[in-house]
């Protein structure tokens, strides 16, 4: 299939799904799918290696409510999801977010005016209300909703295979129950947060005591030569989520490195496009590239995941993490889904 007709379908797609999408919550979807017997093991299954997305590449979208999110999903051809926790939760009826405007802070070699101040505690305030409201929520709400959730996905044919809601380490007890609880009913393996060793011992426990995963997703870390994931790695039920892309955008060393040394504790990996770093860029935004137009052994990548998936131990749930800038007259769905094609032709011979 070439570009052009790539793009028209993709638009066709959506435009035709758009009515589905108003019917998500009282009817599962079957319009505008691909075909409906169509299992979420079968779409995702890429040459034996389990190619999905993060909802994150979807955020510019104009609307990412999870019928949407799933309708993206099937025009995108895949299978399976990481889910941003907002998705998930506002399904469920979390409390609209008021606008707190841009937060109030002085500039460099300033202080705030009296005023500036009293704006400041009243949207602090109004941040911690709305922080105590989403709290009772999520002690009230029932976990049905989360298993409707998953089934419809699941009907269409797209799995919840990890749950973005982002516990840290000042995270009440009971919040960590509902967050694994959560994961529990969507039927995915893990709850994803960022790396942080402070995270991982306190989350650790209810981890274990839920028997589902904490996955930490890296950043540039690893531009620090010292970093390594090992002290993470000592708590129970802790493994990484692993971001291929800014791994090599950030060190310009071989992601396979990494996999090889820590294989048994990657559940799983982010793919991206990054230049090699330079001298001013690390990590940064500007290195991220459309799939193909940059330096990471995107292809050797992929392929060495193939060679070893099967074996016990090894990682397969490969997320498409779509970030870079997008190409004008496309859009995120178009790419997410030239992405797909991109590992398509990698894997499947």
């Amino acid at each position: 299939m070439n570009d052009n007709k790539l793009i028209i379908n993709r638009r066709k797609f959506l435009q035709s799904s758009a009515l589905a999408a108003g019917a998500f919550a009282v009817a599962p979807l079957q319009t505008a799918c691909t075909p409906a017997n169509k299992t979420a093991e079968s779409r995702s299954n890429f040459g034996g290696v389990e190619i999905g997305a993060i909802t994150y590449s979807f955020r510019l979208m104009p609307t990412t409510d999870a019928g949407n999110i799933l309708l993206y999903t099937l025009s995108a051809g895949l299978g399976t999801l990481e889910m941003m926790g907002e998705v998930a939760e506002n399904y469920a009826g979390r409390p609209k977010a008021p606008q707190f405007g841009p937060q109030i802070r002085p500039e460099p070699g300033q202080v705030l005016t009296p005023e500036q101040q009293r704006q400041r505690e009243a949207q602090q305030e109004a941040r911690r209300v709305y922080n105590e409201e989403v709290r009772a929520w999520r002690l009230s709400v029932p976990m049905s909703k989360y298993e409707e959730l998953a089934g419809i996905y699941k009907m269409a044919g797209v799995n919840i295979h990890i749950i973005k809601l982002s516990p840290n380490s000042n995270t009440s007890d009971d919040e960590l129950d509902y967050m694994f609880n959560v994961c529990k009913a969507l039927g995915a393996m893990g709850v994803s947060t960022e790396l942080d060793l402070e995270t991982a011992r306190r989350v650790s426990p209810f981890a274990v005591k839920h028997g589902k995963f904490l996955l930490l997703h890296n950043h540039a870390q690893f531009a620090d030569e010292s970093f390594t994931f090992d002290p993470f790695l000592e708590f129970e039920n802790v493994r990484i989520n692993f971001d291929m892309g800014i791994y090599y955008g950030s060190t310009g060393k071989d992601p396979r490195d990494i996999v090889e040394k820590y294989h048994e504790k990657i559940a799983s990996i982010h793919i991206k496009d990054y230049t090699a770093p330079t001298a001013t860029l690390v990590g940064m935004t500007e290195q991220n590239r459309v799939w193909g137009q940059g330096d990471t052994p995107l292809k050797e990548f992929l392929l060495y995941i193939q060679s070893n998936a099967g074996k016990p131990g090894w990682p397969v749930h490969c997320d498409i993490e779509m970030s870079y800038v997008i190409p004008e007259g496309s859009d995120s769905v178009i790419e997410v889904a030239r992405c797909a094609d991109f590992v398509k032709k990698i894997l499947i011979k």
